[in-house]
């Protein structure tokens, strides 16, 4: 599976991490070079399911999460305060969540810009529906949503804070 994934563009070798004991690999990928279509692809003729279902495009993310979800929470709150909401997709165990935690997410400017949405962490362990239904395979993702649920922003991986800190701004701009 190694092999076969670091033969696309942007994906080496040294970038994949397996945790056989999880059943879960993790890529590190230049998204210049590879996009996720092409990866889950490849993943999937490997054998191996990136955690997508196939989504029915008539069903929207209400008609699946429940009035619990963290998700849902956050939505209803953006709609109240007029503002945008900021998810941060993790899991407990992965590494790279909690790097980007402590060097991106805790920076102070993206801090800063993170005033202007309704952050929800959403522990994908925990809240595997969430993922499902934003399409959610790999860690960390980060997305910003409308109020309606619908996606403006994704970021899977790390992101340096100027990029994140940029975006940011500019979606709570519009």
């Amino acid at each position: 599976m190694v092999v076969a994934l670091s033969e696309l563009p942007g994906i080496a070798e040294e970038d994949i991490v397996v945790n056989l004991e999880r059943d879960a690999f993790t890529l590190e990928y230049d998204s210049a070079l590879v996009n996720l279509e092409n990866m889950y692809q490849a993943i999937r003729e490997l054998g191996y399911s990136p955690g997508l279902e196939a989504l029915d495009e008539s069903r929207t993310q209400s008609d699946t999460l429940t009035e619990d979800s963290p998700l849902v929470l956050a939505l209803e709150k953006a709609r109240g305060e007029g503002k945008l909401v900021f998810a941060d997709f993790s899991a407990e165990w992965c590494i790279a969540c909690k790097v980007l935690q402590q060097t991106v997410l805790s920076n102070r400017d993206v801090q800063q810009a993170l005033e202007a949405y309704v952050f929800v962490d959403i522990d994908m362990d925990t809240y595997p529906q969430e993922a499902s239904v934003y399409q959610v395979v790999g860690m960390p993702t980060l997305l910003v949503l409308n109020a309606d649920g619908e996606e403006l922003f994704r970021s899977v991986g790390l992101i340096e804070v100027d990029a994140l800190q940029q975006e940011l701004s500019n979606l709570a701009g519009k």
